[in-house]
């Protein structure tokens, strides 16, 4: 493959061939590092059963480490016409010392030699240090910041424990988006469905307000929580730059297709705060990015935050029906633990009895494709039909919202219990995949045995739990056993023909 060639501007500065072809092979190297880095995260978002990574990214780390990798792709082909570490030692081999060894060097080439590599190490260490901080911080602070009393708590940390042992990567996001969940106590309503189904209008419609952007093409990059807050105003988070309170006014420049195309300004986080009755008892609701083919990156933001959702609320467009997207999506919902309500959007389109018939037609298939039984109802927030709406929001809804408390506890134990589920049945994966290595020669383990070995297994697993608890517990009563030991030192002390060792006390008291 012919070498790419210099550019007139790095000519200009007087580097010798010598020099061009060394900051070639340099960039030559860092692209290959930086195609590696692609390949892997390409490999653990693949389906195949043969993908040799697991996923452990969300989309915004996704997002930024590709933009990351463009821009330094970009400041190398203004030079020329994820392994990180192993780049910035690359980068290292490009000081005008070092390059000098491949003949003189001008000081203009030095200072223009000085800036390229400046401004690529910027790059990467930013990189770095934004991946290093991981999609969802240190899950186990963020265990002890929960405490340790309840058996919810403990069992999440049995289960943190497990995935970090035993290398389950890919369950982290889930475990760190239960975390979000548990260190909140509102109860999540999110809001589903394809592109223009009418998600960002039912949820304006429900708190009488319309500050949530519409439009026909997606207007939601990433999921919106509104709350209840004494001043209408937004915050938005960013995955590198400092978090910010907007105007409401300027919400579309942060969570619109249109001002924010891709994601491109790394946005993480959108909280908007109302002023409304409904909002008031704790309740949040989320406006998810739209499913389909016209928003690919949103979709993967809205599979992402299922694991935090209580109730889905799942928008079909009567004009296209029931699509896999929508099958999808409820299916996701049962199994992140979420309970699902179904609307039928825009029936104002429809005459009565064709929207009867649509409800019948959305239940049957939801009941033979998925084995669920969801209420399924027909929808408008238009004129007169808009009636419908607020039927279902007496009849359905509102019972959920008074009872908000008491289903989120519910609906926390029911996510603990599938991240729980989910866990065993990869290590039984990988037990079932370990057991079939073994040749036909080699003589194998009774049924009886495997059991004993497994409920053996489960056993220490307990133990090794409860002994992790025990000595954190012993380790927060260290400055009490001193107190307590130091009294009866004292008090010995002042006895007469005291004769006692300190340390004989001392290991009594502990």
């Amino acid at each position: 493959m012919a070498m790419p060639k210099m550019s007139d501007d790095t000519k200009s500065h007087n580097f010798s061939e010598h020099h061009q072809r060394h900051v070639r092979t340099t960039f030559q190297y860092i692209d290959k590092l930086l195609s590696e880095a692609e390949h892997t995260m390409t490999d653990a978002g693949s389906p195949s059963p043969f993908r040799r990574h697991s996923d452990d990214t969300t989309p915004i780390q996704r997002k930024v480490t590709h933009d990351y990798i463009v821009r330094i792709r970009e400041a190398m082909r203004r030079v020329m016409a994820i392994n990180l570490m192993y780049c910035s030692i690359s980068l290292n081999e490009l000081t005008p010392e070092r390059i000098r060894a491949y003949g003189p060097l001008s000081p203009e080439a030095a200072d223009r030699l000085d800036a390229i590599r400046a401004e690529l190490d910027g790059l990467v260490a930013k990189l770095r240090s934004y991946l290093g901080k991981g999609a969802g911080g240190d899950l186990q602070h963020r265990l002890q910041q929960l405490g340790q009393t309840g058996d919810e708590i403990r069992l999440v940390s049995e289960i943190e424990r497990i995935i970090t042992a035993h290398g389950l990567v890919e369950f982290r996001g889930t475990l760190s988006m239960l975390l979000d969940r548990m260190e909140s106590a509102a109860f999540e309503v999110g809001v589903f469905g394809r592109v223009s189904s009418g998600k960002s209008s039912l949820l304006n419609y429900i708190l009488q307000t319309d500050v949530l952007p519409i439009g026909v093409t997606p207007v939601t990059a990433i999921p919106t929580r509104i709350s209840h807050g004494p001043v209408a105003e937004a915050g938005i988070e960013f995955a590198e730059a400092q978090p910010r309170i907007i105007s409401l006014f300027e919400l579309p420049e942060f969570a619109t297709e249109q001002k924010n195309p891709g994601n491109k300004k790394h946005v993480t986080r959108i909280f908007v705060k109302l002023p409304s009755d409904r909002l008031a008892e704790g309740v949040t609701f989320v406006d998810t990015p739209g499913l389909g083919s016209l928003a690919v990156a949103g979709a993967e933001e809205t599979i992402a935050y299922l694991p935090r959702c209580d109730l889905g609320i799942v928008l079909i467009d009567a004009s296209a029906g029931l699509t896999h997207d929508d099958l999808v999506v409820v299916q996701a919902l049962y199994q992140a633990g979420a309970s699902a309500m179904i609307l039928i959007s825009k029936a104002d389109l429809f005459r009565v009895a064709d929207r009867q018939q649509m409800i019948s037609y959305v239940k049957a298939n939801l009941l033979d494709q998925l084995r669920v039984d969801p209420p399924v109802h027909a929808v408008s927030v238009f004129g007169a039909d808009a009636a419908m709406c607020d039927r279902w929001f007496e009849s359905e809804l509102r019972p959920f919202l008074t009872q908000h408390q008491e289903l989120a506890i519910i609906s926390q134990k029911r996510k603990i219990g599938a991240l729980r589920e989910a866990v065993m049945g990869a290590l039984e994966r990988r037990l079932q995949s370990s057991s079939e290595t073994v040749t036909v020669g080699t003589t194998g383990v009774s049924a009886e045995a495997t059991e004993a070995l497994r409920s053996g297994d489960l056993i220490l697993e307990r133990v090794q739990g409860e002994c992790f608890f025990l000595t954190r517990k012993i380790a927060k009563m260290q400055r009490a056993i001193i107190d307590v030991a130091a009294q009866r030192i004292a008090a010995a002390l002042i006895e007469p023909g005291w004769h006692a060792d300190a340390g004989s006390i001392f290991s009594e008291t502990l």
